[in-house]
């Protein structure tokens, strides 16, 4: 299977609902410049992956196509939601933990997720 990077940019922004202005604005870049990329007609420069990268919430790997993730994407989220994930993501994902009943501050997380998503 092929991949273009291009595309790959495109179907990310067309994701936010976001036209190439929007996406222009947010990287500091002209429209034109955009296209350019989406069309596979320029290079993206490593810098401006990295920023690609982190504005659409996931690693410079998944965007080049060298890795598929599973990771929500945490952009849009206020900080306070942020922070319940990633003690989610790290209380939850602790070997230690792996098959074992919810703990006092399992299920604190959990009642805080509830709470901030409701």
């Amino acid at each position: 299977m092929e991949y273009y990077l291009g595309e790959k940019l495109k179907s990310l922004r067309e994701s936010r609902n976001w036209t190439q202005a929007d996406l222009a604005k947010r990287l500091n870049k002209a429209v034109s410049t955009i296209s350019g990329y989406e069309s596979d007609a320029h290079a993206i420069p490593l810098d401006v992956l990295s920023s690609i990268a982190m504005l659409f919430g996931i690693s410079a790997d998944e965007l080049l196509g060298l890795e598929k993730s599973d990771s929500l994407s945490l952009s849009g989220l206020e900080p306070a939601q942020k922070i319940i994930l990633e003690d989610l993501r790290r209380e939850f994902l602790a070997p230690s933990q792996r098959g074992k009943d919810f703990s006092p501050q399992q299920m604190k997380i959990l009642h805080d997720i509830i709470k901030a998503f409701s």
